[in-house]
């Protein structure tokens, strides 16, 4: 059955090696019948949003967190909000909270939503929490690692969007079963929500076909996704500009940025 036209945005430029193994991926994905991609920081760098580690991440230059961050917020929850109201906030998190707030979807994003769209997508696994995969118009998506513009209570799960609102106070016990409320996000020291976390693994265990993109693979316990579906005999594809240690796992590791590589892609499969 024939696919709808697409009207791809962007104008990618590949070599010609990169451009067969777009080919290469392409006939991956035809035989592949449920196709997963998991999304790294990569994807994000490209709309403006720093990455946590690396030569230029945000940890690297203002010192990584505290590792027991959940715990500290558990202890003082109001304590916790206050700190990040009156001006005592971490400077990491104010440039993360600068770059969320100008960062939008771009090209890579939208090939997703329209590889999505005409059926050869079938879900979104992010590990990032800047919700453009939400802005872009990603229907079956998993925030493995929350999604900043939102709050979760601890207890329920209960989730409810900001939307652009940054809170200015402490929010109110959750409307559903009076528990405590938080970022979305998930901290050091927090657990993978359990409805996230099966979810996550739902569509993995469904997959015969992973694209990997802009993902380090080093993130566990996401990370550990995708060495789960290629023991299980799912293609992993790598797009990335760099190395890493999924690619030797990679039927196809392509050397692009996601916004350079899907839409190429996506002009490819339509």
């Amino acid at each position: 059955m024939p696919v709808p036209p697409v009207k791809t945005r962007g104008s990618p430029v590949l070599n010609p090696d990169q451009l067969d193994q777009i080919d290469d991926i392409v006939g991956i994905i035809r035989k592949a019948s449920y196709t997963v991609a998991m999304t790294g920081a990569g994807i994000s760098v490209e709309s403006g949003i720093p990455p946590f580690r690396g030569a230029d991440g945000l940890w690297t230059r203002h010192g990584t967190p505290p590792m027991d961050g959940y715990a500290q917020f558990r202890k003082d929850p109001v304590g916790w909000w206050n700190r990040r109201t009156n001006g005592k906030i971490d400077s990491h998190v104010m440039e993360l909270r600068e770059a969320l707030a100008n960062a939008k979807p771009h090209a890579g994003h939208f090939a997703l939503v329209d590889m999505e769209r005409i059926g050869v997508l079938d879900s979104v696994i992010t590990q990032n929490i800047d919700g453009l995969d939400e802005k872009a118009g990603l229907v079956n998506l998993v925030e493995i690692h929350g999604n900043r513009q939102k709050l979760r209570c601890v207890e329920c799960g209960n989730r409810e969007s900001l939307g652009e609102i940054v809170p200015l106070f402490a929010p109110d016990p959750c409307d559903v079963c009076g528990g405590l409320v938080k970022f979305d996000t998930v901290m050091f020291g927090e657990p993978i929500p359990d409805d996230v976390m099966a979810a996550a693994r739902a569509e993995i265990d469904s997959a015969d076909c992973v694209l990997a993109i802009g993902t380090s693979a080093t993130v566990r316990p996401a990370s550990g996704l995708l060495w789960i579906a290629e023991a299980a005999g799912a293609k992993i594809v790598e797009i990335n500009p760099t190395e890493t240690k999924l690619t030797p796992l990679s039927e196809v590791s392509l050397r692009a940025t996601a916004g350079q590589a899907l839409p190429a892609l996506l002009n490819a499969l339509s």
